[in-house]
């Protein structure tokens, strides 16, 4: 019995075995001979060979017209060895197997980090100079054009296309000269409609010379003065409106709607994230040896008109925003016109100097695109967005998704993965955490209501705790609907296979509803389902990708931390609240929003959470005997009486701690500090005097946003007196006032203007200030305009490697010089004061990587001496889906002073691409920061194969470390990954909450002097704008203040990735 899962059918689809394709022997029989290093074709890049299979399949989709086997038929023989067909949603028995027309579109979803964006490359220059094809037509016979051919070529079927385009009326084009025409107009017009698509061996002595006589005599034309006619020559043919009878195609009349002009071209449309634009420009650039007229259209880049797009560019590079802006402009209607372009001929020629233009009519609508590429295409499956309407709009020859994740739960990331021993241990569930076992949902169930049958089993119990009867099919439920339904749309709106473009309801009627029956698939259902996946989507299987690339093993370790003593108190606060409501309420609340948010806040919490409201301790305290009284009277059981007394325990704790009820009057992260004198500690700390501010040595919690200003202060005044240094701390409290009053009365405006009439809680004002804080820090003019500069230099340095003189090895990175006032910082005020480890023990952690990462700078101001574990050339991405949390590691990261970029919407696009692009090319930017939630899926796919270590942070002895312990589980399980709040793990720790009440023992200890001045770079090239003219590329119409210079390959930076709970 077939049991397959999607995900199931998905990984296990054959790899792609392409053969030479008839015609095109010239370029597919040199992919599949892997002795042949394709020279000729214009990559500077070597192909892996799976790399040349993925190319050649895609060309053989392309390009071979041979039917196909109508894939929603399986083969079944009678018990007499007959052969039949069966087709399961109708059950339908045939004696001959269908055929179908093949598709020249599908998906390419090889996994992450096998290098799709060079495959697609590698097609576009395997197929550069082909030109797009009429849209097929039974009515009306459409002959490419061009100018010259349809007003003045005498050939049949020139003179029929004017014929039925101007019925009787040759008046209404001018003719000028002869009839007849020349030898160059005649050459003029072949050049357009047949170009030469031929790839020559240039390793072969006869392929070297006919590369060489092909490239002198293009560039011959191009210079003689005819050659100059060439542009204007477009290639095109008449769409005629409708598709009219026979009777009716004679009877039309002047009053119909006319043909319109559609535009032939070689050129590929390339539509891609904003955050990925400036990655793609880069690796055309970095693994095309030919120079390729890019244009790329950002938001501000005006769009060229259609004759120019489609003869003056090979790659047309789009954001998606900027693609269905021009769904603005879609009357299409307009363009339909019995009118002849009635433009002036250019002087000496007689071809039209075209300038008619149509104001209601993307000019992406004029043209007959040759190919069609959405990265990232996984989008595609939503029709509530503009990019598929768009996308069916569009007449296109050949369609491709790229992706490595074609559903949500379809996740390419299996390429390299190395789950080392150390996470195995750490994984492990420690024994505060219950077993798999016991976290059934019959634990749990009363707070989120019964248990839905319908729904798979990974959603409410662990692969190895279920007991399956594999005699039984597996029933596809409402979620596998959700991914078919997403898939469906794929292959029937943007890769347009024509058998379900033709009738969008086979999709559903044969193959996703035999699929969803209750009893579970129909025979064959699963199969057919196989089939429709393999005829449209080529991915190689991993055991094969890695059987000819061994990728750097990317090792996946999960670090278990303890929380903070300060943070354990919150954390435990919160989940009194939760066992005082889930004993109050017998556990039968089933508010979504209010697990969510709880789910939310337990998470920052374990990271770090404030809250001016104490968490409610002072009102659940004074509470706390009724909650007994209360759950007594109704006979509550035993563990529920111990839960609640626990409960009152941790409450009391809290709110009789005073240090712990101080910190909580701001949200950002307080700091040990250690040798702070007491009155410059007490003019600056938000906190009481410890027990041991009597001695010289006693510790104190002062707030990173203090601590900024204060190494600030001593930096630019190292010398500054006591007294200044106190009175500095009163203006810097004045000001941190005026902020949080002006904030708070411009939430109320907001508040006002909305319909929500509901007042923000303070702890939600304390984060959302904090989050604006660090967006105007990341689009400070200041650090922009320094991280352009940085670009700048880079850019230039990589084009200084162009020159075989000058290896990539001599590059030493940003010199440094001590800045004004260095020596004397020992001798300040600060000069001794130390910064110890935070409140937050996942800070403490990313703050030790980091930091010792970077001791070597620092070895002239602090007496730590630690080996670096990593190179000087790895990076560090940390992503979150918090911006709070961010914040937090931002305010840690300048408090190092170390350079790093924030990724945010609240940036303007070009400059997030800059800030990529930057990252990427520059040395001193080793941190990049960025919210899951803003396209950290399409950054994971480019860094994918770069990684060295993936680290999860997590807290032992609660739900993380549990959550982290059966996402292990599921990584050998194919079944869909349940969202965190219907996690059985979740569900079962929000009804039946746990404390911690141990000392901890896992954490990262900080210790590092609060003066660090980090030496400021000396740039050895200047900051200027890069000379366009001496770059060897093409981008007429590209805003861009810089360009990619050409070089050859660069080793990428190896990155380290954190990824929080």
């Amino acid at each position: 019995m077939d049991r397959r899962s999607l995900a199931e059918i998905y990984g296990n689809l054959k790899s792609p075995s392409p053969t030479v394709t008839v015609g095109w022997e010239n370029i597919t029989g040199r992919l599949l001979n892997f002795s042949d290093n394709l020279s000729g074709l214009g990559m500077r890049s070597s192909l892996y060979k799976y790399q040349r299979r993925s190319v050649a399949a895609m060309i053989q989709q392309e390009l071979d017209p041979s039917d196909v086997s109508d894939p929603l038929f399986i083969s079944l023989r009678s018990m007499e060895n007959e052969s039949f067909y069966l087709q399961p949603g109708t059950m339908e028995v045939l004696r001959e197997r269908p055929t179908t027309a093949a598709s020249q579109s599908g998906i390419l979803c090889e996994e992450l980090g096998t290098g799709k964006t060079v495959m697609i490359l590698a097609l576009v220059l395997a197929t550069l100079n082909q030109l797009s094809t009429p849209e097929p037509s039974i009515i009306d016979e459409r002959p490419v054009m061009t100018p010259l051919s349809f007003r003045h070529f005498p050939s049949p079927e020139y003179a029929a296309a004017r014929k039925s385009f101007l019925r009787r009326n040759n008046e209404a084009i001018p003719v000028e000269g002869p009839r007849i025409p020349s030898l160059v107009e005649l050459l003029l017009h072949r050049r357009r409609t047949t170009p030469d698509t031929t790839i020559h061996n240039i390793d072969t002595p006869c392929g070297d010379i006919r590369e060489e006589k092909r490239r002198c005599w293009t560039e011959k034309v191009e210079n003689i003065p005819q050659g100059a006619f060439l542009p204007f020559n477009t290639p095109f043919y008449y769409h005629y409106h409708g598709s009219p009878t026979v009777a009716e195609r004679s009877a039309r009349t002047r009053t119909e709607p006319g043909p319109r002009v559609v535009y032939l071209t070689s050129a590929t449309l390339i539509v891609v994230p904003s955050n990925l634009l400036s990655q793609w420009d880069r690796e055309i650039h970095k693994h095309c040896e030919y120079h390729l007229r890019v244009l790329i259209m950002r938001s501000g880049t005006p769009m060229p008109s259609a004759a120019s797009l489609a003869s003056e560019y090979d790659i047309i590079l789009m954001t998606y925003t900027r693609f269905t802006t021009e769904n603005k402009f879609n009357k299409i209607e307009q363009l339909h016109s019995w009118n002849v372009c009635s433009c002036p001929y250019i002087p000496g020629s007689r071809l039209p100097d075209c300038k008619c233009k149509f104001p209601g009519v993307s000019p992406l609508l004029q043209i007959r695109w040759k190919r069609l590429v959405i990265d990232e295409g996984h989008v595609s499956a939503s029709l509530s967005t503009l990019l598929t309407p768009f996308t069916k709009m569009l007449s296109v020859e050949r369609r491709w998704i790229v992706t490595g994740t074609p559903t949500q739960n379809l996740l390419g990331l299996s390429l390299g993965k190395k789950l080392t021993e150390k996470d195995n241990r750490q994984a492990k569930p420690s024994d505060s955490i219950e077993s798999d076992n016991d976290l059934s949902d019959s634990d749990s169930d009363g707070i989120v209501g019964d248990h839905d049958p319908s729904a798979p089993p990974s959603r409410c119990q662990s692969p190895a705790s279920m007991n399956i009867d594999n005699r039984l099919p597996r029933v596809w439920t409402k979620y596998d609907r959700e991914d078919l339904g997403k898939l469906g749309k794929m292959i029937s709106h943007f890769v347009a296979v024509p058998q379900f473009t033709a009738s969008p309801k086979l999709v559903s009627t044969h193959v996703i509803e035999p699929l969803l029956d209750p009893r579970g698939p129909r025979p064959g259902a699963i199969q057919v389902l196989n089939q429709v996946m393999e005829m449209i989507m080529i991915r190689h299987r991993i055991e094969d990708v890695e059987k000819e690339v061994v990728l750097p093993q990317m090792e996946q370790e999960a670090i278990l931390l303890d929380l903070d003593p300060y943070a354990a108190k919150s954390y435990n606060a919160m989940q009194a609240a939760l066992a005082i409501n889930a004993v109050d309420s017998q556990r039968i609340d089933q508010n979504a929003d209010a697990l969510q948010t709880t789910v939310r806040n337990m998470t920052q919490a374990m990271f770090w959470s404030s809250d001016d409201a104490l968490f409610s301790v002072d009102e659940m305290l004074k509470n706390s005997p009724t909650f007994i009284r209360v759950a007594s009277e109704r006979n509550a059981p035993p563990e529920d009486m111990e839960l609640l007394n626990k409960a009152v325990k941790h409450i009391k704790d809290a709110a009789e701690d005073s240090l712990w009820r101080a910190i909580q009057s701001h949200e950002d992260v307080p700091y040990r500090v250690v040798g702070l004198k007491r009155r410059i500690f007490e003019a600056w700390t938000r906190t009481p005097l410890p027990k041991s501010a009597d001695s010289e040595s006693f510790v104190g919690l002062v707030h990173s946003d203090r601590l900024l200003e204060m190494q600030d202060c001593a930096i630019r005044r190292p010398l500054i007196s006591e007294d200044a240094l106190v009175e500095h701390s009163s203006k810097v409290a004045a000001n941190d006032a005026l902020l949080r009053r002006l904030y708070i009365e411009s939430q109320k405006g907001k508040n006002r203007n909305s319909a929500q009439k509901v007042r923000p809680h303070q702890d939600d004002i304390n984060a959302g200030l904090k989050a604006e804080e660090a967006a105007k820090k990341a689009r400070d003019p200041g650090l922009i305009k320094e991280m352009k500069k940085d670009l700048n230099i880079a850019m230039t340095r990589l084009d200084d490697f162009t020159d075989d003189n000058i290896p990539p090895s001599q590059d030493t990175g940003p010199t440094f010089s001590d800045p004004p006032g260095s020596s004397i910082l020992p001798s300040s005020l600060l000069g001794s004061v130390r910064v110890c480890s935070s409140a937050s023990s996942k800070l403490n952690y990313i703050i030790n990587e980091v930091f010792n990462h970077e001791t070597t700078t620092f070895a002239s101001l602090t007496d730590i001496h630690q080996v670096s574990r990593y190179s000087a050339d790895e990076k560090f991405l940390i992503f979150s889906d918090s911006e709070l949390t961010l914040a937090h590691v931002a305010e840690a990261l300048q408090l190092m002073h170390i350079k790093f970029l924030r990724f945010t919407t609240q940036i303007a696009i070009r400059l997030r691409e800059q800030m990529v692009l930057t990252f990427e090319t520059s040395d001193k930017y080793r941190v990049f920061l960025m919210e899951l939630k803003h396209g950290a899926r399409a950054f994971i796919d480019w860094y994918r194969s770069i990684w060295r270590a993936v680290k999860t942070l997590a807290i032992r002895g609660t739900s993380e470390e549990n959550m982290v312990s059966r996402r292990n589980i599921f990584k050998g399980n194919h079944e869909k990954v349940p969202k965190l709040i219907e996690e059985s793990g979740m569900r079962h720790f929000i009804a039946n909450p746990k404390f911690i009440d141990y000392p901890p023992e896992k954490r990262s200890v900080v210790d590092m002097p609060l003066l660090i001045a980090r030496p400021a770079p000396v740039d050895e090239l200047d900051a200027r704008p890069l000379d366009a003219t001496s770059l060897k590329r093409i981008r007429p119409v590209d805003p861009v203040g810089f360009s990619s210079p050409q070089e050859p390959p660069i080793k990428k930076k190896r990155t380290v990735r954190f990824a929080s709970e």
